[in-house]
Order: structure tokens, then C-alpha cells, then sequence
């Protein structure tokens, strides 16, 4: 990318970040949260810190829409669904399950001190709708480049049957499941602050753990298959918009998954302590990562075997029209 180039993407991508704050700032204004009313003072630190995570989200939207291979609307439906998904609703369902009344009737576990009103919750899928919409579209429409020529396939099982999909997808539960308990547990559960916030006990090793969680909370493993699921089926718009170049794509994808959803726990809320929110931050940012470069390898294309997993295709992927 020349000079020029990546003058004008960080001019359009600033843009684009600003009409997200824009939009989460009157969004804010309009549907109830809960949420009392900021000083001056903190409500300037509050928008900074805000477009700080527009800017954040605007350069990874961005960065998929130069590289991808889609195109047009479908291109802005695809994004906002998978954005969206990241972003927010993954996470916002997680919440409910872990910061509300209504996770300890389904046996998510331990309840913390503080609780978050469904209200908030419900108030933060409108709000970070709202900005999905307007993101996605705008960076599509500064961004995105208008393909007369090249042609391209809407495909999201490249080559794959029946049984190489639930293997692969019986592979994606079971790197879930290892991240999300094992970074649960080896940088969340670790700290003491995360311990006091969810009123929980460290049992002295992993297996320990996750022989109480078996015992104690047997609902949460299957709760986690289904979050990697919904992970999975955000991740498929994404993964075939970039299945073009492998490398880049899977860089993205991790981004794509961990970043949008974690970066907000740099603005304060009155849910949540500060160092509670960086734990989670550093937890879950790392272990989506890493959950995102290898969905995108398993799910890119086809496989013909464990071996061929490891090895990249070079060249034009095979496509077949849909």
C-alpha cells in the first residue's frame, strides 16, 4: 500500500469511527439503560475512551472490506451480521447468563457481587446494532472497492460434506471448550480480584476446576458448544470473504473475533471493577484470538486429511457458485 493509499484509508476509517461514536452517543440518548447520568468531567473521559473503541472497530471493519472478496450489499449485509454477532450479541448473552439473576437459575455458576440489569444489557444490543449498521455501511461505501470485472461466489462450505463439516464443527467445540476454560481458569480464576467479583474458590488445578464445573454447574459445558457455534456462524461471512489469502485472513478473522467484543472493557461502568475488566479483557482478547486463526483454517476449505490441515493451498481456491 503506497503512502497515498494508506493516507486516504486512515482519513476514511477516521470517518468511519467517528460517525460510530456519533451513533452510540444518540443511540445512548434515546433508549433507557439504567445507567445514571455522567459528570462533565467523566463524560469527556467516557467519549474519548468511547472513540478509542469506534477507532479500534473501524480500522478491523476496514481492513476486512479492503481485503475482501466480496462486494456491494451483500458485502454489507455479510459484515453487519458477523459484526454484529462479535461485537455484541455473543457477548451480551454471556452476560446475561453470568451477571444477572437469571444465569444463577440456569446454573451458570458462581454469582457475582454486582449484578447488571437486564435493561442495560438489552440497551447495549440497540445501541451496538445501531452502530453495526452504520459502521459496516459507511466503510463499505468509503472502502469498498466496486467489482465489474471479477466475479466472485457466495460458498460457505467450500468442498465439504456432511461428515467433513460435523467433524470440523465437533473440532470447533472442542477448541472452544479448552480455550475458554483454560484461559478461564489460568488468567481469569488466578487473579484475585476476579475471585472476590464472582464469589469463587480456586480448587488448585485445572482439572479440579473443571471437575467442579462438571459437578457443580454441568449446564455451562453445553452452554459453551452452543457459544462456539454462534461464534462459528458469525465467523462464516468473514472467513469467506478473505478464504482468498489464508494468512491474511486468519490474522483477520482472529481480530475480527477477539477485538470488537473486548475492546470496551476499557470504558469504565458501574458493573464492573477496573481491574476485573482487564483480566477479562486480557483473557478473552488472547484466547478468541487464537480460537478465531484456527477456525478460519479448519472452515476455509476443504480437507482431505489431519495432515492436509497444516498444509496451505497455494493459488485459486476452488469455488463452486451459490
Amino acid at each position: 500500500m503506497s503512502f497515498k493509499k494508506a493516507g486516504m484509508f486512515g482519513i476514511k476509517t477516521i470517518a468511519v469511527s467517528v460517525a460510530m461514536l456519533i451513533t452510540v452517543i444518540l443511540v445512548t440518548s434515546l433508549v433507557p439503560n439504567g445507567v445514571g447520568d455522567a459528570d462533565t468531567e467523566e463524560a469527556g473521559v467516557i467519549i474519548l475512551l468511547l472513540l478509542a473503541v469506534t477507532t479500534v472497530d473501524a480500522l478491523i471493519i476496514g481492513a476486512v472490506v479492503k481485503n475482501s472478496r466480496w462486494s456491494g450489499w451483500v458485502l454489507t449485509v455479510g459484515l453487519i451480521f458477523s459484526f454484529f454477532g462479535a461485537q455484541t450479541l455473543v457477548g451480551q448473552i454471556e452476560a446475561i447468563v453470568f451477571l444477572t439473576p437469571l444465569g444463577e437459575n440456569m446454573g451458570a455458576g458462581n454469582v457475582p457481587v454486582l449484578t447488571m440489569p437486564l435493561d442495560f444489557i438489552l440497551s447495549q444490543i440497540l445501541i451496538w446494532g445501531a452502530v453495526a449498521v452504520i459502521g459496516v455501511s459507511l466503510a463499505v461505501f468509503l472502502l469498498g472497492e466496486t467489482r465489474k470485472k471479477d466475479s466472485f461466489s457466495i460458498n460457505m462450505s467450500p468442498g465439504m460434506g456432511t461428515r467433513e463439516w460435523l467433524l470440523k464443527l465437533g473440532a470447533v467445540i472442542l477448541l472452544y471448550e479448552l480455550l475458554y476454560f483454560g484461559f478461564g481458569y489460568f488468567v481469569a480464576w488466578k487473579n484475585p480480584a476476579v475471585l472476590e467479583f464472582y464469589q469463587g474458590t480456586d480448587p488448585g488445578s485445572f482439572l479440579a476446576q473443571m471437575r467442579n464445573v462438571a459437578t457443580n454447574t454441568p449446564g455451562l459445558i453445553p452452554f459453551q458448544a452452543f457459544r462456539a457455534l454462534l461464534w462459528t456462524a458469525f465467523a462464516l461471512p468473514v472467513i469467506s470473504m478473505l478464504r482468498h489469502r489464508p494468512w491474511v485472513g486468519a490474522l483477520l478473522a482472529g481480530l475480527f473475533l477477539s477485538v470488537p467484543m473486548n475492546i470496551p472493557h476499557i470504558v469504565p461502568n458501574q458493573y464492573m471493577p477496573a481491574d476485573v475488566r482487564f483480566v477479562h479483557f486480557v483473557e478473552t482478547t488472547s484466547s478468541t484470538f487464537i480460537f478465531g486463526i484456527l477456525a478460519f483454517f479448519l472452515l476455509y476449505r476443504s480437507h482431505r486429511s489431519v495432515l492436509d490441515l497444516f498444509r496451505v493451498r497455494r493459488g485459486k481456491v476452488a469455488e463452486v457458485s451459490g
